[in-house]
C-alpha cells in the first residue's frame, strides 16, 4: 500500500478555508466581530492571540450546526476555492499509479469531504481538526488542532487502528508547520504561492 499525503490549504487551494467553512455555516459577511472581546481576556493571552481568536470563531460559528450543515457548507465553499493545480495535478496522477491519497488537515474533515466531493478527487481518506458534538450536533469545542506533530500522530493512529501496513512515499505541504508530516515520506514538497518544490 502506497500513501500519498497532502495538506489542503495553502496546498491543494490557494486559500484558507477555515474563513469560508465560518462563513457558510453562520450565514454572515463578517465573522471577527464576535472576537472583538477577547482582548480584555487574560486567557488570551496566555494561550496566544491566534489561538484564542480560533477557538472563539469555533465555538460562535459552530455551536448548534449540524453534520449535514457542515458537509453542505464544504460543498457550497468549492464554488469559491481555487484549486492550485499543478499540485492537484500531482493527486490525480499519483492515484492513476495506484497511490492512496490522503489529506491531512487543520480544517474539520467534513468540510473537507464536501469540498472534494463536489470536486471529484479520488481522496480515500481525510484526516481533520476532531469537533466535539452532543446528539450529532456540534458544540462548538474541539480536540487537538491536527497541525505539526499532531498530524503524525492522527496519521499513526489511523495506521494502527486499521492495521495497515503502508510505506508513505510521497507527502505535500506548506512550511514550516508540515515539516513533521513530510518527514515522513520517502520523498517531500513544499508549496509556497504557486511554487513547487521539492523538500526532500
Amino acid at each position: 500500500m502506497k500513501l500519498a499525503l497532502f495538506d489542503f490549504d495553502e496546498t491543494l487551494i490557494y486559500q484558507n478555508s477555515l474563513g469560508y467553512l465560518f462563513k457558510e455555516v453562520t450565514n454572515k459577511r463578517f465573522i471577527f466581530p464576535s472576537t472583538l472581546s477577547l482582548i480584555f481576556e487574560f486567557d488570551t493571552y496566555r494561550h496566544g492571540i491566534k489561538f484564542s481568536i480560533k477557538r472563539r470563531l469555533y465555538k460562535s460559528c459552530l455551536a448548534g450546526v449540524s453534520e449535514k450543515k457542515l458537509y453542505e457548507a464544504g460543498k457550497t465553499s468549492s464554488k469559491k476555492l481555487h484549486p492550485l493545480d499543478e499540485v492537484v495535478d500531482c493527486l490525480h496522477e499519483l492515484h492513476k499509479q495506484n497511490y492512496i491519497i490522503w489529506i491531512v488537515t487543520a480544517t474539520p474533515a467534513l468540510f473537507v469531504k464536501g469540498v472534494i466531493n463536489q470536486w471529484g478527487w479520488p481522496v480515500e481518506r481525510v484526516i481533520g481538526t476532531e469537533l466535539y458534538q452532543n446528539n450529532n450536533i456540534y458544540t462548538g469545542d474541539l480536540g487537538e488542532e491536527c497541525m505539526k506533530e499532531e498530524k503524525v500522530k492522527r496519521i499513526n493512529d489511523v495506521i494502527k487502528s486499521k492495521k495497515l501496513e503502508p510505506t508513505i512515499e510521497i507527502a505535500f505541504g506548506n512550511l514550516p508547520v508540515d515539516i513533521p508530516m513530510m518527514s515522513l515520506a520517502n520523498k517531500s514538497y513544499a508549496v509556497a504561492g504557486k511554487q513547487v518544490v521539492i523538500f526532500n
